[in-house]
């Protein structure tokens, strides 16, 4: 959590000056994306809750304590998908300021928007129909996303901001 809060402040101030509209509304739904990385642990606290053994739950059997510990486990897998439909709408208007900016090369922020647009497609598909994933491999919805993430944060902090010619106007 500290770590995307810190990323989506750097990504704020980098791209508010292309379209800070754009670049907060990003901002807000990666915000939410975070949030989900607080309430995905605590469903596996809950889970744990339900299998300390409190005398609250004797009169339920322990196949039923089971089967709701792996219910609030399961449930982690929903919020998390949530939350990359978020992160993937967040990262797709960042997508689009990163193509206007000139900051990175033209080929690796197309990727990135085209990456990211493909993670919305597929999480809100999926999300409707679970189905979805026999047809498309649930890793194909988030890792191009996630590779250009990788590869953005590891120019940026390697080579820095380019010059942006949105920004100088040339």
């Amino acid at each position: 959590m500290a770590g995307l809060l810190m990323v989506i402040t750097a990504f704020y101030v980098i791209l508010a000056p292309l379209g800070r509209n754009l670049a907060l509304i990003a901002t807000i739904w990666r915000f939410i994306y975070a949030l989900m990385w607080i309430a995905i642990p605590l469903g596996l606290f809950e889970a744990l809750r339900l299998l300390n053994g409190s005398k609250y739950l004797q009169v339920i059997g322990d196949d039923q304590l089971q089967a709701l510990a792996r219910l609030a486990t399961a449930a982690g897998g929903d919020q998390y998908y949530l939350g990359l439909l978020f992160w993937s709408l967040s990262a797709t208007a960042s997508g689009w300021l990163w193509v206007k900016s000139r900051y990175i090369p033209r080929g690796l922020a197309w990727f990135g928007l085209i990456a990211a647009a493909w993670a919305v497609l597929c999480t809100i598909i999926y999300i409707s129909a679970p189905a979805f994933a026999d047809i498309v491999n649930l890793w194909w919805f988030d890792t191009p996303l996630a590779l250009f993430e990788i590869a953005l944060s590891v120019m940026l902090v390697t080579r820095g901001l380019g010059r942006s010619t949105e920004t100088t106007g040339r």
